[in-house]
């Protein structure tokens, strides 16, 4: 944990001895001179302008003493540290200056290069133990918070006491902040560890920052204090998100270079109430990108464009739309990316029920292609694009997939994804397998990722997982009814693997299902 250099403050009455400090080689205790002034008052002043991390200073002085300056300084400035400079007739004063919670005391009369030195490493010591506690502090204050927001997103009932690690007293303002950024799964975890980085040091150097936590993938949840002035805490969010977009494009050069980052802001709230309303407010925007992804602007505030639902009208408007370019896959490609987005722009339906309706267009279209399927990663591909053109960009590789040739599977894994299917129930391993369709474990392996995109067992759970969420859904089974049915007689594992694909556990899924 690097710290910067020590920003030092030297305050005494007397001229020889700050001229003997201002010529002191700082730079050799990783440490620099951040100014000096000659009595307390002077010294409080100054505290504003040049943010010292330690004051080193007199005891004995005109205006005001350095007791009445260690006060002052726990009052305004506590992680300020204080080394005291002091006469061998002051002793009684140094106690009292400890007590007060000053760090050292250094006598004028003896003091040394090597003396100070000393002190100032256990100032560096001080800080470092005192950051390591907050940090702690703040990270177990963090967790609280995403478990609050977890259950605000899920729908859940949330406890008063739940309420206590966010602070609202109904008094002061806050905004809350949602960070959305817009790259594949490989590309976020590049720049995970550097963005999570960002924000803290955001919110270290930043006072208006007040906390920030994430709870899912590619996700953030900032507070801001709603007491500063707006044009400041736009400027530190725009930061904020620049430098995120800088380094995803750093890592992603070939990336489309629209914004990959958003910020959705929220009104300001004293109240839980409030906040909970915020938290609803950026859902409909994080909808609303979709389609408004590709704006120049990367920060948020008012109300979306609203979305609509897929009626049966508008849904025989978009298939009557695709049917009619569909005489030819270049034609359909085209159709795709002009006529289509424009509609898809004007009547704005809400993401899921459009991936939905394309999917379903997706797999009759297939269909018709001399019996071709969509494949399971093709579908996950679909239903978790994030905008409008990466939507188009799933279906288009589908296109130009059955054009190649490259969606026609070998009878071999034709023979094993069918027989997976009829003995889910069972235990499956690749020997199995390869025994039903007459090759080789290894060469069933290589040839089942070539064609399918995923590994064998990626593709069993894929499949058990969706069969367990189905049941979940329309059926009165017991989780453990569903588990071995699902060809997983372990409770204790079905649960965590269902939580590792959906986010929620089994019984959670069920209840709000």
């Amino acid at each position: 944990m690097a710290m910067k250099p020590l920003r030092v403050l030297i305050v005494d009455d007397e001229i020889p001895l700050r001229q003997e400090l201002r010529i002191f080689p700082w730079e050799n205790c990783d440490a620099v001179l951040a100014g000096e002034a000659s009595n307390g008052a002077e010294a409080l002043q100054l505290c504003e302008a040049c943010a010292p991390d330690v004051v080193i200073t007199d005891i004995t002085m005109p205006v005001m003493d350095g007791i009445t300056l260690i006060r002052e300084l726990r009052k305004r400035y506590p992680k300020v540290q204080m080394i005291l400079l002091t006469c061998h007739s002051d002793f009684h004063y140094v106690q009292e200056a400890l007590r007060l919670g000053a760090l050292e005391y250094i006598l004028k009369v003896s003091m040394e290069e090597d003396e100070l030195k000393q002190a100032l490493d256990k100032v560096r010591a001080a800080m470092m133990k005192e950051r390591i506690a907050q940090e702690s502090e703040k990270r177990e204050q963090r967790m609280l918070q995403a478990a609050l927001f977890g259950k605000l997103l899920h729908g859940q009932t949330v406890e008063s006491s739940d309420w206590h690690p966010m602070g609202l007293d109904g008094e002061k303002s806050a905004l809350l902040v949602r960070l959305m950024i817009n790259i594949s799964h490989s590309a976020y975890l590049s720049v995970k560890q550097p963005i999570q980085q960002l924000l803290a040091e955001m919110e270290r150097n930043d006072p208006s920052w007040l906390t920030w936590l994430t709870l899912r993938e590619k996700e953030y949840f900032i507070l801001i204090d709603a007491g500063q002035p707006s044009e400041l805490v736009l400027q530190s969010l725009g930061i904020a998100v620049q430098a995120m977009n800088d380094l995803i494009f750093r890592d992603c050069p070939l990336m489309d270079q629209h914004s990959a980052v958003h910020a959705i802001v929220s009104h300001p709230f004293k109240t839980k109430e409030e906040l909970a309303s915020s938290l609803a407010h950026s859902t409909e925007w994080k909808d609303a990108l979709f389609y408004d992804y590709a704006m120049e602007s990367q920060v948020f505030i008012d109300h979306p464009l609203l979305l609509t639902d897929m009626t049966d009208k508008k849904a025989k408007e978009m298939n009557e739309l695709l049917r009619k370019a569909s005489w030819s896959t270049s034609a359909l490609r085209e159709c795709l990316h002009g006529e289509f987005i424009q509609w898809c722009s004007i009547h704005r339906i809400k993401p899921e029920q459009l991936k939905e309706r394309m999917l379903n267009w997706q797999v009759d279209w297939l269909k018709v292609q001399e019996g071709e399927e969509l494949d399971g990663s093709g579908i996950a591909q679909l239903m978790e694009a994030q905008t409008l053109s990466q939507l188009v960009a799933c279906v288009i590789r589908a296109i130009n997939a059955v054009e190649q040739g490259r969606t026609r599977s070998r009878v071999e894994i034709r023979s094993a994804v069918q027989w997976i299917k009829d003995h889910m129930q069972e235990q499956i391993s690749l020997p199995h397998i390869a025994d039903q369709v007459g090759l080789s474990p290894h060469y069933v392996s290589k040839l089942f990722r070539e064609e399918t995109g995923s590994t064998v067992n990626q593709y069993i759970t894929r499949l058990r997982m969706e069969k367990a969420v189905e049941l979940l859904k329309h059926t009165n089974k017991k989780v453990y009814e569903i588990a071995e049915e699902v060809g997983i007689p372990s409770y204790r594992y079905f649960t965590v693997t269902f939580r590792n694909w959906t986010g929620v556990s089994p019984t959670d899924y069920k209840r709000h299902s």
